[in-house]
């Protein structure tokens, strides 16, 4: 009975460790693949891009980029944000009615961004930019900081 025990826990650490592998590799697309001749490949993985219309073509243009890629904000007309693998990037760059796909923040001058869409454009760029917040690391009573409520008090 006790060895019985010992095999069926043996074997449940085992299937566990391969569940977390296999669910590991699976949401893990950036990781390093070997193709047949041995030679490592690293897979992008999908990054949010901005996306610069042009006014008079943007309804056509979000149709097509829609059937591509998420979108995951829209400012209309012109300006969307979408997550994209870069052949999909290519791909929209390619579609009539598209001013630019952009990684980071694009300079305002050449794409005429009114002051709304540079809010936009700016709080984009703003979100991925690292963040300073006072007491960061801190213990929580550190001195000149006030220790969070106690639950239901």
């Amino acid at each position: 009975m006790r060895r019985t025990s010992v095999v069926l826990a043996v074997l449940s650490v085992v299937i566990l460790v391969s569940a977390t592998a296999c669910s590991h590799d699976a949401t893990n697309p950036q990781r390093g693949s070997t193709s047949e001749g041995g030679e490592t490949s690293m897979v992008e993985t999908p990054r949010e891009h901005l996306v610069v219309l042009a006014s008079e073509q943007a309804d056509a243009a979000l149709v097509d980029i829609e059937a591509m890629a998420p979108v995951t904000q829209l400012l209309r007309p012109r300006l969307l944000l979408v997550v994209a693998d870069p052949d999909a990037r290519e791909d929209i760059r390619r579609i009539p009615g598209v001013l630019g796909v952009y990684g980071t923040a694009p300079d305002r001058e050449p794409l005429g961004l009114s002051p709304e869409e540079q809010l936009f454009v700016d709080a984009w760029a703003a979100r991925r930019a690292p963040k300073t917040r006072p007491g960061e690391g801190s213990n929580w009573d550190t001195p000149g900081f006030e220790p969070p409520d106690i639950p239901g008090r």
